[in-house]
């Protein structure tokens, strides 16, 4: 998970003011001026890969044409996930300043995508918060999702039928850049439609035969807030774990592994089969929760696993 500026293509004369990309598809998409104008573009260069998010400069084609993005401005930070071809990581967005993981009670919450999701978010620097959709039908929130709140994670019961914690899930995000993540069927795009009105983002079904999501968004799009700030809509998926370059900073993306294992006997602790661990010593007297631990370990080894790969 990158928090450092990404590399950029050529640069280009001529090359207007900076403009974001709102919808990134593969190597076209749209991005909107300082003006609020919005131009469809395509990309110079074959190495240049833009996503939603992104503040590019680009240079103007022939009449009616699409724009060319000749270079990409500097990342404050990227969400990244590990796509599985040979440990390269996929950007799903950049300059994302709050992210919410939206989880509903079908499909069953997967509380270890939950802590990746987390974890990304926390290493990029940005804030974190639950919404637990469909709370009209659903009601309550699991009673497991209290933990997060003691870990500074917002835990937002909303519902995009009755409206019921729109309002302070978009106060939350305010000016800045958010982004909504998590698996397939919870109702993003109804959360979306509800949180910036006239996105116009279809709406997904609940397979019952598989309670599975069907997917519905293809692409990422940053749609604006009204009063200001922006959301990104993702694809739903069914699994993902965050692009790690060393697993040693995993433990920073766990609030209170990160703040144990400063206690611990030797620096470069993996808090794993250690001796002298303040992480694992915590575990055992109840003061971090085992399932979390779980959710780091099984992490640890996956982004192990990737290292072995690439």
């Amino acid at each position: 998970m990158k928090r450092a500026p990404a590399g950029a293509a050529d640069s280009s004369k001529g090359a207007e003011a900076a403009a974001l990309v709102v919808a990134a598809h593969g190597r076209r998409g749209i991005l909107a001026r300082t003006d609020g104008a919005r131009l469809p573009y395509m990309i110079r260069g074959r190495h240049l890969r833009v996503v939603c998010g992104d503040r590019v400069h680009f240079t103007a084609a022939g009449s009616g044409e699409p724009v060319v993005v000749e270079r990409i401005e500097a990342r404050e930070n990227e969400l990244q996930r590990l796509s599985g071809r040979g440990g390269q990581p996929e950007t799903i967005a950049a300059n994302v300043t709050h992210l919410v993981v939206v989880m509903a009670a079908l499909p069953l919450p997967d509380l270890y995508l939950t802590d990746r999701y987390l974890c990304a978010a926390r290493l990029m620097g940005a804030a974190s918060a639950l919404a637990w959709n469909k709370s009209d039908v659903a009601g309550p929130p699991l009673a497991e999702l209290a933990l997060y709140e003691t870990l500074a994670c917002p835990v937002f019961p909303v519902s995009a039928v009755t409206g019921d914690g729109i309002a302070a899930l978009r106060a939350w995000i305010g000016s800045g850049t958010g982004i909504l993540v998590g698996q397939s069927g919870v109702g993003k795009s109804s959360l979306l439609n509800a949180l910036a009105p006239g996105a116009d983002v279809l709406t997904g079904e609940i397979s019952l035969a598989s309670d599975e999501g069907r997917h519905t968004t293809t692409a990422s799009v940053l749609h604006p807030l009204p009063g200001g700030g922006g959301l990104v809509d993702t694809p739903g998926v069914r699994d993902f774990a965050p692009a790690i370059p060393e697993r040693t900073a995993i433990s920073s993306g766990f609030i209170e592994i990160e703040e144990y294992g400063r206690q611990c006997r030797f620096t470069d602790c993996s808090h794993l089969r250690e001796d002298h661990c303040a992480v694992q010593e915590a575990v055992a007297a109840g003061q971090i929760d085992p399932r979390r631990y779980e959710s780091y370990r099984r992490l640890m080894n996956l982004v192990r696993q990737a290292e072995g790969r690439s």
